[in-house]
Protein backbone atom coordinates (compact mmCIF):
# COMPACT_ATOMS: atom_id res chain seq x y z
CA UNK A 1 0.00 0.00 0.00
CA UNK A 2 1.31 3.35 -0.96
CA UNK A 3 1.64 5.77 1.98
CA UNK A 4 3.71 8.58 0.48
CA UNK A 5 0.99 10.43 -1.41
CA UNK A 6 -0.61 13.40 0.18
CA UNK A 7 -4.17 14.46 0.72
CA UNK A 8 -5.98 17.22 2.49
CA UNK A 9 -7.35 16.44 5.93
CA UNK A 10 -10.64 17.79 7.25
CA UNK A 11 -8.87 20.99 8.37
CA UNK A 12 -7.54 21.62 4.89
CA UNK A 13 -4.00 20.63 5.89
CA UNK A 14 -1.95 18.39 3.69
CA UNK A 15 -0.85 15.06 5.24
CA UNK A 16 0.24 11.59 4.19
CA UNK A 17 -2.04 8.60 4.44
CA UNK A 18 0.27 7.15 7.08
CA UNK A 19 0.02 10.34 9.15
CA UNK A 20 -3.75 10.19 8.76
CA UNK A 21 -3.91 6.56 9.95
CA UNK A 22 -1.61 7.26 12.90
CA UNK A 23 -3.75 10.23 13.94
CA UNK A 24 -6.89 8.10 13.67
CA UNK A 25 -5.32 5.37 15.84
CA UNK A 26 -4.30 7.97 18.42
CA UNK A 27 -7.87 9.27 18.57
CA UNK A 28 -9.22 5.71 18.94
CA UNK A 29 -6.76 5.02 21.79
CA UNK A 30 -7.86 8.18 23.61
CA UNK A 31 -11.48 7.21 23.10
CA UNK A 32 -10.82 3.72 24.45
CA UNK A 33 -8.93 5.14 27.45
CA UNK A 34 -11.78 7.54 28.19
CA UNK A 35 -14.38 4.74 28.00
CA UNK A 36 -12.23 2.50 30.21
CA UNK A 37 -11.85 5.28 32.77
CA UNK A 38 -15.63 5.80 32.80
CA UNK A 39 -16.23 2.08 33.40
CA UNK A 40 -13.65 1.95 36.21
CA UNK A 41 -15.11 5.07 37.83
CA UNK A 42 -18.58 3.48 37.73
CA UNK A 43 -17.29 0.24 39.27
CA UNK A 44 -15.45 2.15 41.99
CA UNK A 45 -18.54 4.17 42.93
CA UNK A 46 -20.73 1.04 42.77
CA UNK A 47 -18.25 -0.89 44.95
CA UNK A 48 -18.15 1.85 47.59
CA UNK A 49 -21.94 2.06 47.59
CA UNK A 50 -22.22 -1.70 48.11
CA UNK A 51 -19.59 -1.66 50.85
CA UNK A 52 -21.46 1.08 52.69
CA UNK A 53 -24.90 -0.51 52.50
CA UNK A 54 -24.41 -1.78 56.09
CA UNK A 55 -26.58 -4.84 55.68
CA UNK A 56 -24.10 -7.16 57.42
CA UNK A 57 -25.94 -10.03 55.88
CA UNK A 58 -29.12 -9.16 57.62
CA UNK A 59 -31.80 -6.63 58.31
CA UNK A 60 -32.15 -4.16 61.13
CA UNK A 61 -30.64 -5.11 64.46
CA UNK A 62 -32.10 -4.32 67.86
CA UNK A 63 -29.71 -4.21 70.79
CA UNK A 64 -30.50 -5.12 74.38
CA UNK A 65 -27.49 -3.94 76.37
CA UNK A 66 -26.75 -4.32 80.08
CA UNK A 67 -30.25 -5.40 81.08
CA UNK A 68 -30.12 -5.86 84.86
CA UNK A 69 -31.60 -9.02 86.43
CA UNK A 70 -32.72 -8.80 90.05
CA UNK A 71 -35.29 -10.01 92.55
CA UNK A 72 -36.78 -6.50 92.55
CA UNK A 73 -37.91 -7.04 88.94
CA UNK A 74 -39.80 -10.25 89.84
CA UNK A 75 -43.60 -10.03 90.16
CA UNK A 76 -44.13 -10.20 93.07
CA UNK A 77 -40.76 -8.86 94.27
CA UNK A 78 -38.37 -11.53 95.62
CA UNK A 79 -35.99 -10.92 98.53
CA UNK A 80 -32.59 -12.00 97.19
CA UNK A 81 -29.12 -10.61 96.74
CA UNK A 82 -28.98 -12.40 93.40
CA UNK A 83 -28.12 -10.34 90.33
CA UNK A 84 -27.39 -10.75 86.67
CA UNK A 85 -27.02 -9.07 83.31
CA UNK A 86 -28.39 -9.73 79.85
CA UNK A 87 -26.98 -8.59 76.52
CA UNK A 88 -28.61 -9.50 73.25
CA UNK A 89 -29.03 -8.63 69.59
CA UNK A 90 -32.22 -9.29 67.67
CA UNK A 91 -31.85 -9.62 63.89
CA UNK A 92 -35.10 -8.60 62.20
CA UNK A 93 -34.20 -10.45 59.00
CA UNK A 94 -33.44 -13.85 60.56
CA UNK A 95 -35.87 -13.24 63.46
CA UNK A 96 -33.27 -14.66 65.88
CA UNK A 97 -32.28 -13.22 69.26
CA UNK A 98 -28.64 -13.94 70.12
CA UNK A 99 -27.76 -13.33 73.75
CA UNK A 100 -25.46 -13.72 76.74
CA UNK A 101 -26.80 -13.91 80.28
CA UNK A 102 -24.67 -13.78 83.45
CA UNK A 103 -25.92 -14.45 86.97
CA UNK A 104 -25.06 -14.86 90.60
CA UNK A 105 -27.82 -16.33 92.75
CA UNK A 106 -28.41 -14.98 96.24
CA UNK A 107 -27.56 -18.25 97.99
CA UNK A 108 -24.25 -19.85 96.90
CA UNK A 109 -25.66 -23.32 97.71
CA UNK A 110 -28.60 -22.76 95.34
CA UNK A 111 -28.59 -23.95 91.74
CA UNK A 112 -30.37 -22.79 88.60
CA UNK A 113 -33.36 -25.03 87.85
CA UNK A 114 -34.82 -23.25 84.82
CA UNK A 115 -34.27 -20.29 82.55
CA UNK A 116 -36.91 -18.89 80.17
CA UNK A 117 -37.99 -15.96 78.07
CA UNK A 118 -41.51 -14.99 79.24
CA UNK A 119 -44.16 -12.82 77.61
CA UNK A 120 -46.15 -10.95 76.74
CA UNK A 121 -46.07 -8.90 79.93
CA UNK A 122 -45.29 -5.39 81.08
CA UNK A 123 -42.63 -5.01 83.78
CA UNK A 124 -45.44 -5.06 86.37
CA UNK A 125 -46.95 -8.35 85.09
CA UNK A 126 -46.03 -12.02 84.90
CA UNK A 127 -46.52 -14.28 81.90
CA UNK A 128 -45.91 -17.84 80.80
CA UNK A 129 -42.63 -18.91 79.20
CA UNK A 130 -42.49 -18.42 75.44
CA UNK A 131 -39.02 -19.90 74.88
CA UNK A 132 -37.22 -22.32 77.19
CA UNK A 133 -33.47 -21.95 77.44
CA UNK A 134 -31.64 -25.27 77.63
CA UNK A 135 -28.02 -26.27 78.11
CA UNK A 136 -27.10 -23.58 80.67
CA UNK A 137 -24.87 -24.37 83.65
CA UNK A 138 -26.84 -24.94 86.86
CA UNK A 139 -24.20 -23.42 89.14
CA UNK A 140 -25.10 -20.53 91.46
CA UNK A 141 -22.81 -18.25 89.44
CA UNK A 142 -22.58 -18.62 85.71
CA UNK A 143 -22.77 -17.36 82.19
CA UNK A 144 -24.55 -18.69 79.14
CA UNK A 145 -24.65 -17.62 75.49
CA UNK A 146 -27.21 -18.83 73.02
CA UNK A 147 -29.80 -17.93 70.45
CA UNK A 148 -33.50 -18.43 70.08
CA UNK A 149 -35.24 -20.22 67.27
CA UNK A 150 -36.69 -17.83 64.66
CA UNK A 151 -39.46 -15.85 66.34
CA UNK A 152 -43.01 -15.70 65.05
CA UNK A 153 -44.44 -12.35 63.99
CA UNK A 154 -46.35 -12.14 67.28
CA UNK A 155 -43.27 -13.00 69.36
CA UNK A 156 -41.22 -10.42 67.47
CA UNK A 157 -43.84 -7.73 68.13
CA UNK A 158 -43.88 -8.58 71.85
CA UNK A 159 -40.07 -8.61 72.12
CA UNK A 160 -39.65 -5.30 70.27
CA UNK A 161 -42.57 -3.83 72.18
CA UNK A 162 -40.80 -4.41 75.51
CA UNK A 163 -43.19 -7.20 76.59
CA UNK A 164 -40.62 -9.96 77.14
CA UNK A 165 -38.46 -10.74 80.13
CA UNK A 166 -35.85 -13.33 81.03
CA UNK A 167 -36.32 -15.23 84.27
CA UNK A 168 -33.86 -17.42 86.15
CA UNK A 169 -35.42 -19.95 88.55
CA UNK A 170 -33.47 -21.52 91.41
CA UNK A 171 -33.78 -24.22 94.06
CA UNK A 172 -34.27 -21.49 96.71
CA UNK A 173 -36.86 -19.55 94.67
CA UNK A 174 -38.48 -22.04 92.25
CA UNK A 175 -40.98 -19.50 90.85
CA UNK A 176 -38.13 -17.22 89.69
CA UNK A 177 -35.29 -15.61 91.62
CA UNK A 178 -34.06 -12.92 89.24
CA UNK A 179 -35.71 -11.28 86.25
CA UNK A 180 -34.69 -8.80 83.58
CA UNK A 181 -37.23 -6.95 81.44
CA UNK A 182 -36.03 -6.80 77.83
CA UNK A 183 -36.43 -3.10 77.20
CA UNK A 184 -34.30 -1.38 74.58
Amino acid sequence: MRTDYKRDNFLGEEQTVLDFKLKRMEIMKKSFALKSFAVLAFLLVFGIACENDDDNGGGAKNEFNDIALSGDAEVPVVETSGTGTFDGTYDQETKILTYTVNWTLGDPTSTVTAMHFHGPATPAESASPVIHIIGFPTTSTGSYSGSTPALTTEQEADLLGGRWYINIHSTVVPAGEIRGNLLQ
